[in-house]
C-alpha cells in the first residue's frame, strides 16, 4: 500500500547507555537503523528520511533515503522530529526512533493514520505510557508547536507537542513496535522477537 507520507527516522541521540551508535549496531547481521529503513519501505512510505546530527555516518545503510542534518545544539529527539517535518513533502510525517526494529508495523500505521483524521498528531499508547518516537504528526501544525519548543529555555521532547495541538492518543495493546534497544541487554532480547 502506497502512503502519501514522510517517514523519518531519529537517529541523533548520543546511545549513551548503549555504549556506541546503537543505530549501526548488528541485528541478526544487520544495523538496526537498516532494518527499521526496510520496514518503512515495505510500509509504502512515499518519502523517507533520516534526521541525525551527523546523518554522513548512516549513508552506506541508509538505501537512498534523505539523510537530513538535525542543526539545533539541544540534544533532543525533538529537534531530528523539527528537521524531518521541515524537509517533509507530505502534510503527514510518521516518525520513528532507529533503534525500534519493527516500528513499521503495518496494523500500527494504519490506525493511526485513522486516528489523525480530524488531529494534528496521532500517538499510541502502550501498557499506559506514550510513544512519541512511534507516531503519526501532521506537519504544519507540529512544526509550529515544534519550533516554540525549541527555541525555549530546555530540552523538550516530542511528548511536549501533544498540548500544543489537537492531538490523538491511540490505546495499542502490542508493545512489539515500541521495542526499543537503548542497551546491549535490549538489543539481544529483540532477537527473541524476530
Amino acid at each position: 500500500m502506497a502512503r502519501d507520507a514522510c517517514a523519518v527516522v531519529l537517529a541523533g541521540g548520543e546511545s549513551t547507555r548503549f555504549g556506541s551508535d546503537k543505530a549501526l549496531a548488528q541485528l541478526r547481521g544487520q544495523p538496526l537503523i537498516a532494518r527499521v529503513l526496510s520496514g518503512l519501505r515495505a510500509a509504502g512510505f512515499a518519502q523517507i528520511a533520516v534526521a541525525a546530527k551527523d546523518p554522513g555516518k548512516y549513508a552506506a545503510v541508509a538505501g537512498g533515503a534523505e539523510l537530513l542534518t538535525d542543526v539545533r545544539p539541544l540534544q533532543t529527539p525533538l529537534a531530528g522530529l523539527a528537521a524531518g517535518l521541515l524537509a517533509s513533502q507530505h502534510d503527514l510525517v510518521f516518525a520513528c526512533a532507529a533503534d525500534m526494529p519493527f516500528a513499521a508495523d503495518a496494523a500500527l500505521i494504519d490506525a493511526l493514520w485513522a486516528a489523525i483524521a480530524d488531529h494534528d498528531a496521532a500517538v499510541p499508547q502502550a501498557g499506559g505510557s506514550l510513544q512519541p518516537l512511534c507516531a503519526l504528526w501532521r506537519r504544519a501544525p507540529c512544526l509550529k508547536a515544534a519550533e516554540e519548543l525549541l527555541a525555549g529555555p530546555r530540552p523538550a521532547g516530542p511528548r511536549a507537542i501533544l498540548p500544543l495541538v489537537r492531538a490523538a492518543r491511540l490505546d495499542w495493546a502490542d508493545a512489539g513496535p515500541f521495542l526499543d534497544a537503548d542497551t546491549p541487554e535490549a538489543l539481544r532480547e529483540l532477537e527473541l522477537h524476530l
